[in-house]
């Protein structure tokens, strides 16, 4: 066996060892979501005798599933879009324009991904509050209409598109915003679909934010919702079972939605230098 074989071979069997560790508790996961309380408790690595499905059941109506991840895909979803509109023109000024103060502004905003959302948390309430938008989808959605970090990773994105074509769209008489919307955005569907992902996923997982400005079940999201669930049955202690059903339902879409868009997630992700 030759020494690039031997390479080859050790790093595959270390990639096999990482990908069994990282799968591993989802697969744990699924298979005792369907053990009884009893089975669940008296030995966790057996698997179960006989499928519980009352489990799913329990979890999907103690969830409220079809309000709660209702709710939950709609603000993820518009937070997503929002930021890849807001994070697109930005990024395409400090990637394509020159003005006075352009990386002293493009710094001020990379510095925004360093303080933490508690900080700002009491300070974005009294906002929402003077505009009467506490206990609404505007509460949810707004705040989360631009970030540095959708800004910073598709001006990376877009550093890379050559020069000569924005040159060869000028000579046709097209505009910024034109070559922006008709050359730009098709080639960074890669960066748009990663800045998507990130943000959608990121959104979908927020418990502080949401459990503060809101109160009515209408507006419940699926990880208040999953914690609400979890204080409901014997505080948590004697439903193993349920407990993880409720958890696969909920981690549900976001693994969909990361298996629908993995090609383009990892072609983003490699091209904008975050490797």
């Amino acid at each position: 066996m030759t020494a690039q074989r031997r390479s080859l071979l050790l790093i595959t069997i270390v990639l096999l060892f990482a990908a069994f560790f990282w799968l591993f508790p989802f697969a744990w996961s699924v298979i005792a979501s369907f053990k009884s309380d009893s089975e669940f408790y008296v030995n966790i690595w057996r698997l179960p005798e006989r499928a519980v499905w009352q489990n799913y059941t329990n979890a999907f109506s103690g969830l409220d599933y079809p309000l709660t991840i209702g709710n939950t895909l709609y603000v993820a979803a518009a937070s997503a879009l929002l930021q890849c509109v807001t994070g697109a023109l930005a990024a395409f000024a400090f990637a394509r324009m020159r003005f006075p103060g352009r990386d002293l502004l493009f710094t001020l905003f990379l510095a925004t991904l360093m303080i933490p959302g508690t900080v700002t948390l009491t300070s974005s309430f009294l906002i929402l509050a003077r505009f009467n938008w506490i206990d609404t989808y505007a509460a949810l959605i707004v705040p989360h209409a631009a970030s540095g970090f959708a800004i910073f990773l598709l001006r990376q994105f877009f550093m890379t598109i050559p020069t000569e074509l924005e040159e060869a769209a000028h000579l046709d008489g097209a505009g910024r915003l034109r070559f922006l919307w008709s050359i730009v955005l098709p080639l960074s569907k890669p960066a748009l679909t990663t800045v998507f992902v990130f943000i959608f996923i990121s959104t979908y997982n927020a418990f502080l934010w949401p459990l503060v400005v809101t109160s009515s079940e209408r507006l419940r999201v699926i990880q208040i919702a999953l914690s609400i669930f979890s204080d409901s049955i014997d505080g948590g202690s004697t439903a193993g079972g349920q407990l993880l059903a409720a958890s696969v339902l909920t981690m549900l879409p976001t693994i969909i939605l990361f298996m629908i868009f993995q090609n383009a997630f990892i072609r983003g992700i490699t091209r904008t230098g975050l490797k």
